[in-house]
């Protein structure tokens, strides 16, 4: 009885699994390689008529976000495409053609809901799982959801990408139209887009064309490289963003993209060839003339980036990025005059960009003009109350300007805004010790240090500190510390010759001072003060030698020792 019972349920069992095998049957995408395959890398290696765009972009979504979820979101793609056809089969269109366009855009829009986001700032709304979960994405988003739904209906179409944009077109030889996923499948003429985009005109161009399903992910993988560049995930970045480039060496984009993640990560010149081979794909746009501008600076090659970064003005006349970056490289250059005329150029544009104030403080600051740093500085904090460098720079120039109770404020200012900012602290120690306040000097100078121990001149300061207070052990300590830091520093040693020979350790004085000496033979306080060690230790043909060397320099040797040295 319990056996018959056990067969009659697994009848059922099998029953219902085959009615399920039997429904998705129905799609147009079964039997497909990639709805078998659950790495990306396999997708990638199989023909094009196999790969299912639907579960590679799933299988992205899980990377990024850890969600063991593809057969459930994929459940959903089946689902609608099945609802799709059930409604193709109530309008009694029995061929899935173009006619298909107008059921999936009443289904998508109409009926789902699915419209698209003002902006693609969220990394999130690349994802399909979000799309599905959300009805809502971004051009490049919406356009994988529409072409995973039309290759399980068996709707041939194609991706499309134009600079800074990608959309769906339907092409089955005879009928041609495109299809705006963000506009409600509506249809526009190529000529929108390529006036709208720009799209560069070469017959063997990328752009305009009908993507196969793998340059559609190479599409993908440049986006994804950015949402996690976005994120901060620089080394992801770079795999995504590289995997873009192998698949569509004509994507200016991707090049562009790749570029600024090297330009990152400090290399310079890798970053520079992708900036070159985007603007030999397509020269029209300003922000990778800017960028490459930017990396000739890195490098130093100033007249390059200037150029770069008039091209960028020339194509959009109202960059005003590309305006502070060529003050800023004048800046670097010395070349001030040019640099405030550029920037008063970006305000012109910009009356409100706290950004250039900063950078035209900088300018005033270099010059010495610490009054004019001050308005300029004054006025960035006031458009951008939460930003640590307008404080910190403000609170430098009035302590050039020995305004050291201002000083303070903004310091403080700058430190409460930004608890690690190293330079705020250094500046606040400056300014103690202006004020001869050298316990306070002391007590900043070890705070610094508890965030940054590596600190040569914050080590060398403290050490001074300790001078000033008699405090010898604690001031040769902190010499040490720097020392290991920057061995080749002579002031260092000849700093910490000073403390040994105040605690009497003559022997030691000495060494730190012959120490100074060999890094710098110029250095006539080291030649004076080690003078004064050896003729403490009694070796007085020592003494007299580098007292000697330390007169010839220019040094105002003691009377009473070059007396009691017989010179």
């Amino acid at each position: 009885m319990k056996k018959c019972l056990y067969i009659l349920v697994a009848v059922v069992v099998i029953a219902v699994l085959c009615g399920q095998v039997m429904g998705r049957g129905r799609l147009a995408n079964s039997g497909r390689d990639g709805l078998r395959f659950f790495t990306i890398d396999k997708i990638l290696k199989l023909k094009d008529d196999q790969i299912d765009i639907g579960t590679a972009a799933l299988l992205l979504s899980r990377k990024w976000s850890n969600a063991k979820s593809v057969h459930r979101y994929r459940g959903k793609l089946d689902d609608m495409a099945e609802d799709i056809l059930k409604q193709l089969k109530k309008k009694h269109i029995a061929k899935v053609d173009y006619r298909a366009v107008a059921v999936i855009n009443d289904y998508l829009y109409n009926e789902k809901g699915f419209r698209s986001i003002a902006t693609a700032d969220n990394p999130e709304d690349l994802f399909l799982h979000n799309v599905l979960d959300t009805r809502r994405g971004y051009c490049l988003s919406l356009s994988v959801l529409y072409l995973a739904i039309a290759e399980r209906i068996g709707l041939d179409l194609h991706g499309v990408v134009v600079p800074g944009h990608f959309f769906v077109r339907y092409d089955d030889g005879r009928k041609r139209f495109n299809i705006e996923t963000t506009s409600m499948g509506r249809s526009a003429p190529d000529s929108h887009y390529i006036e709208k985009f720009k799209a560069p005109k070469r017959t063997d161009s990328l752009y305009m064309a009908n993507l196969t399903k793998r340059q559609t992910l190479g599409c993908f993988f440049n986006n994804l490289g950015n949402s996690y560049s976005s994120v901060g995930d620089i080394d992801n970045a770079q795999l995504e963003l590289e995997r873009a480039v192998r698949i569509n060496p004509a994507l200016a984009e991707a090049h562009t993209n790749l570029g600024n993640i090297y330009l990152k990560k400090g290399w310079s010149r890798d970053a520079i060839a992708h900036y070159l081979t985007a603007l030999k794909i397509s020269d029209s746009d300003p922000k990778t003339h800017n960028n490459l501008a930017n990396a000739y600076g890195y490098i130093g090659q100033f007249a390059e980036a200037v150029s770069q970064y008039r091209k960028a003005i020339e194509l959009q006349p109202d960059f005003v990025d590309a305006y502070r970056n060529l003050a800023g490289t004048y800046l670097r250059n010395g070349q001030m005059k040019k640099a405030i005329a550029e920037l008063k150029n970006a305000l012109r544009l910009k009356h409100d960009d706290s950004d250039s104030f900063l950078l035209l403080g900088d300018v005033y600051q270099k010059m010495e003009d610490y009054n004019a740093a001050i308005h300029q500085y004054t006025r960035a904090a006031q458009l951008a109350p939460q930003s640590t460098s307008a404080h910190t720079n403000l609170a430098y120039c009035y302590y050039n300007t020995d305004r050291f109770d201002t000083a303070i404020g903004h310091f403080g200012r700058a430190i409460q805004l930004d608890p690690s900012n190293t330079g705020a602290y250094f500046g606040l120690a400056l300014t103690y010790n202006g004020l001869g306040r050298t316990d306070n000097e002391i007590d900043v100078y070890r705070e610094l240090l508890t965030i940054d121990p590596g600190i040569p001149a914050a080590l060398q300061n403290l050490g001074n500190a300790y001078v000033t207070l008699e405090s010898y052990e604690d001031a040769a300590e902190q010499y040490r510390r720097a020392i290991q830091l920057e061995p080749n520093d002579s002031g260092l040693h000849y700093n910490l010759g000073v403390a040994y020979a105040n605690l009497e350790y003559y022997d030691a004085a000495a060494a730190e001072y012959l120490a100074a000496i060999e890094l710098d033979w110029q250095n006539a306080p080291a030649h004076n003060a080690a003078a004064i060690s050896f003729y403490m230790l009694k070796d007085y043909d020592s003494a007299r030698y580098h007292a000697r060397i330390a007169k010839e320099l220019g040094f105002d040797v003691q009377k009473e020792l070059l007396d009691a040295l017989g010179k």
